[in-house]
C-alpha cells in the first residue's frame, strides 16, 4: 500500500511538473504479507465496507488475520480443515488485492490495471 501511494505521489509530481499524464509506463508489484495490513495503510477501506467485510478497526484486523492463513502451517489431524482455512486466506488475499486494482482504476485513472 506504501507503494501505490507513492505511485500516485509520483504520478501528481509528474503531471505537475512536466504537464504529461501516465504516458507508457507500467509497473508490476508483488503484494505480500497481507496479514500484516492496517487499517490506516490500505488504500481502498471503502472497497471492503462495501463488501460488507470490514466496518471497523476489529473487522478489518480480523478479516486481514485469515490472509495468514493462505501459508500458514496448520499440521493438524484434520487435513480438511487446514485446507478450507487455506481456500478461506487465499480469498481473503485476493479480495485484499481486488481492492487494490479497484484503488489505482478510480484514483490514479488506470483502467487496465489488474491481478
Amino acid at each position: 500500500d506504501i507503494t501505490l501511494r507513492s505511485l500516485k505521489a509520483a504520478a501528481r509530481s509528474n503531471v505537475e511538473g512536466h504537464g504529461q499524464g501516465h504516458g507508457g509506463h507500467m509497473v508490476c508489484v508483488a503484494t505480500c504479507c497481507h496479514h500484516r495490513c492496517d487499517i490506516h495503510s490500505y488504500v481502498n477501506r471503502p472497497f471492503l465496507e462495501r463488501l460488507g467485510l470490514c466496518n471497523s478497526a476489529e473487522d478489518f484486523a480480523q478479516f486481514v488475520s485469515t490472509a495468514g492463513w493462505a501459508v500458514g502451517g496448520f499440521h493438524r489431524s484434520d487435513r480438511k480443515l487446514d485446507l478450507e482455512k487455506r481456500k478461506v486466506g487465499m480469498m481473503a488475499k485476493r479480495i485484499l488485492d481486488l481492492g487494490r486494482v479497484a484503488w489505482l482504476r478510480q484514483e490514479l485513472q488506470l483502467p487496465d490495471a489488474t491481478l
